[in-house]
């Protein structure tokens, strides 16, 4: 009897252990936990300081996905990948949708590209747009760090995103797509292929 509950406490404690490696570990650390028994689901909107163990087969966390406007950022490890996020474009006048959603435009990546977009209006009243940049970690954007290690993807973020979830890759791309569409069949675009056409 003593002897099953010898057993029984050493398995806790080699639980405990295991538990305690999962989650004490830091991206920097020089050695990452190798005895992973079970990996994290793929998290599209990690928010706040949590850490996610993935498989390297993966396929978004291979890319490095991440619905938040997360760009590469310099970083002198080589061996970890710093992205940093931009935080989320919104409408000057705070306006809506017919539907009652805020506009939560995705950031653009380069700055020269994010600048131009703040010149441009918003796609629903026209009025001007502005950039919440990204504060959540000690007044500096919030930075996700990620890592392979052997059979593991190893991920990290720090801080807490201050501010709404702008629109993902696909929604943007599906927005411009309608623009395009709205503007290509415009009176005004209609009349100027037609002028062309006649000349």
């Amino acid at each position: 009897m003593l002897k099953g509950a010898d057993a029984s406490v050493m398995e806790q404690e080699d639980f405990a252990s295991q538990h305690r490696e999962m989650t004490s570990w830091d991206i920097n650390d020089i050695k990452l936990p190798q005895h992973v028994s079970q990996t994290d689901w793929f998290q599209e909107w990690p928010d706040s300081y949590v850490k996610h163990i993935y498989s390297s087969e993966d396929k978004n966390a291979q890319r490095h996905h991440s619905s938040w406007a997360m760009r590469n950022t310099n970083n002198h490890n080589s061996r970890i990948l710093k992205k940093s996020c931009l935080g989320v474009v919104v409408c000057g006048n705070d306006c809506s949708t017919l539907d009652g959603r805020k506009i939560y435009l995705r950031p653009a990546i380069c700055d020269k590209a994010r600048q131009k977009q703040q010149r441009k209006c918003c796609p629903n009243c026209n009025g001007p747009l502005r950039l919440l940049s990204c504060r959540g970690h000690g007044g500096y954007p919030v930075t996700n760090f990620w890592r392979h290690e052997g059979q593991f993807i190893f991920f990290q973020s720090k801080g807490a995103h201050d501010h709404p979830r702008p629109e993902t890759k696909l929604e943007a791309e599906a927005r411009r797509s309608i623009q395009k569409a709205k503007t290509a069949f415009s009176p005004t675009s209609l009349r100027l292929k037609r002028i062309q056409e006649i000349e």
